[in-house]
């Protein structure tokens, strides 16, 4: 994980999470073995209207972007990185669709304290931004594998009629709680 991060870190800062035609959606990391990764729980986001989505783990595309695949209803989330639940912030990824209902259409409309869950892992919400770009160490905090449990949901905002590209990208924060009691 040490080794592609860098490699992470300096694209993301510069672009954003990109979206993976069908030839990079089998990635290509720099020299990385290929590996067997394991399910990862599904995605409920409530207020959002998501239930149960798939999370799929992809690798970096040749421009070392997150490989997001084509699916705009599942997420997606680096196959090196961080799980959900585990110490550490686990980034998903998923699609904002101009031409129909894409997974974090309304990933911004989250607020301050409103729960979420990966499988049995529930997380609050922290924090809420909306960025035109990152620095490399924000985008390092993003990655990170140290620290409490923690997730940052991702996707892209403010989209261009005119060129189809988006300038800004909103990110969620979320730390892992334990489940309010049934009562």
């Amino acid at each position: 994980m040490k080794r592609i991060l860098p490699l992470l870190v300096f694209l993301l800062s510069l672009g954003g999470v990109g979206t993976a035609g069908a030839a990079e959606a089998a990635t290509a990391e720099a020299g990385a073995p290929s590996e067997r990764v394991a399910a990862i729980a599904p995605l409920t986001v409530p207020k959002l209207g998501i239930r149960r989505a798939r999370i799929i783990p992809v690798g970096i595309n040749v421009r070392g972007q997150l490989a997001v695949g084509p699916s705009v209803r599942a997420a997606y989330t680096w196959n090196r990185g961080v799980r959900p639940g585990q110490p550490g912030s686990a980034v998903i990824a998923g699609h904002t669709w101009s031409r129909g209902p894409g997974i974090f259409d309304n990933l911004g409309a989250l607020k301050v304290s409103e729960r979420f869950s990966v499988g049995r892992a529930v997380f609050e919400v922290s924090r809420v931004r909306k960025v035109r770009g990152l620095r490399p160490r924000a985008v390092r905090d993003i990655f990170s594998d140290r620290g409490p449990a923690r997730v940052v949901l991702i996707t892209c905002g403010d989209r261009s009629a005119a060129t189809g590209v988006y300038a800004t990208r909103i990110l969620v924060y979320a730390r892992k709680v334990r489940p309010k009691a049934a009562g």
